[in-house]
């Protein structure tokens, strides 16, 4: 498996979550970073790229099950979540997607069983089980991935720490880019976001930061006049949200108690579907917030 992933005749690797799931919610996560969030019923299976979120070195992919409430709080019989990290080249198909770690759960299998089917040569560790209760199951494999990246800006940044004096002023990074928005002003929304197309732009193997813009679709809705973008004001006045934290403490941003929407959304004038924007945050050595996503 080492052979795999030190295997340099990938000029431009990308990275893909693949995954399957049934019977289950889930919960991804890819160095504590969420990539992908499930909670309804039946089956689901497809990829997603996620080189953003690969690391030098050490890798985690963690994934929790939960029972839904539609099911009535219960598990379907044979429930799973399979996640697989593989690696390609970025002109190949996807289908030469080649698998460099790999992870099942199945949390109404026995206790012991409940990595079966867990391919054991994908991934330089064992999987482990980290948590396993009615209310959920959590497991975890690691695998070494040397990635050609460089480090990215938020492993450098400081430890955050969940207090109301850095909710409050995340808050008002997100009504920066909300007035930009309001006001459409694509040259500070585009300012705004410069340092995670920059970062886009590596990932993807991308010369220039504007393809990151693209792949983040920067300009979004703002144009659109099917869209209305709801006031953030009144939205932190009826809603209670909180400060998250992820990615081992480098990662925040702001989402609701409730259904995990930031403070900055659209809103169709005809259907009223909801299309909210979610930012990633880091803080750098000098204290300031920097979206990197």
């Amino acid at each position: 498996m080492n052979a795999v992933l030190a295997d340099t005749s990938y000029k431009q690797p990308i990275f893909s979550l693949e995954f399957n799931i049934y019977g289950t919610g889930a919960e991804i996560r890819l160095n504590d970073i969420p990539v992908y969030y499930h909670d309804t019923e039946g089956q689901t299976s497809s990829q997603k790229p996620v080189p953003e979120s690969i690391v030098n070195g050490e890798n985690s992919l963690t994934v929790r099950s939960f029972p839904l409430e539609e099911n009535g709080n219960k598990y379907q019989q044979g429930a799973y979540i399979e996640a697989i990290i593989s690696i390609r080249e970025k002109s190949a198909p996807l289908n030469e997607n080649k698998t460099i770690l790999h992870l099942k759960l199945n949390p109404t299998n026995a206790e012991n069983k409940l990595l079966e089917n867990t391919l054991a040569e994908y991934g330089d560790k064992k999987a482990m089980i980290l948590d396993h209760n009615k209310k959920q199951t959590t497991a975890e494999r690691r695998t070494n991935i040397k990635s050609p990246f460089p480090g990215w800006a938020w492993q450098d940044g400081q430890i955050i720490e969940n207090t109301k004096e850095n909710f409050i002023s995340l808050i008002e990074v997100y009504r920066e880019i909300w007035n930009a928005l309001n006001d459409n002003d694509i040259n500070e929304l585009r300012a705004l976001y410069d340092p995670a197309a920059q970062e886009f732009s590596i990932a993807y193997h991308y010369k220039d930061k504007k393809h990151g813009h693209r792949i983040m679709n920067t300009d979004g809705l703002m144009k659109d006049d099917e869209w209305d973008l709801a006031d953030i004001n009144k939205l932190l006045a009826r809603m209670a949200f909180h400060l998250n934290i992820y990615a081992n403490g480098k990662l925040a941003n702001i989402i609701d108690d409730k259904h995990r929407k930031s403070p900055i959304l659209y809103i169709q004038k005809k259907s009223q579907n909801i299309s909210f924007n979610k930012f990633d945050f880091y803080k750098n050595k000098a204290g300031k917030w920097i979206m990197i996503r």
